[in-house]
C-alpha cells in the first residue's frame, strides 16, 4: 500500500456519515480507506470511459 502522508478534510452530512460508517464496517475497512477506494474507483472509471469513447470515435473515423 502507498504511504499515506497527506491530510484532506471534507464535510459530510449526517446521512453520508452513517452510510460511510455502515459500509466501512460491512467491508471490514476503515472509513478513510473506503473513501480512498471510492476516489480511486471514480477516477479510474471516468478515465476508462473516456478512453473507450476515444477508441470508438477513432474506429468510426477509420471505417
Amino acid at each position: 500500500m502507498a504511504k499515506i502522508d497527506k491530510r484532506f478534510q471534507i464535510l459530510l452530512s449526517e446521512e453520508e456519515q452513517i452510510l460511510l460508517k455502515n459500509e466501512a464496517s460491512r467491508r471490514g475497512v476503515s472509513q478513510g480507506e473506503l473513501i480512498r477506494m471510492a476516489l480511486k474507483n471514480e477516477i479510474i472509471q471516468k478515465s476508462e470511459l473516456l478512453r473507450r469513447q476515444a477508441l470508438v470515435a477513432l474506429a468510426e473515423l477509420l471505417d
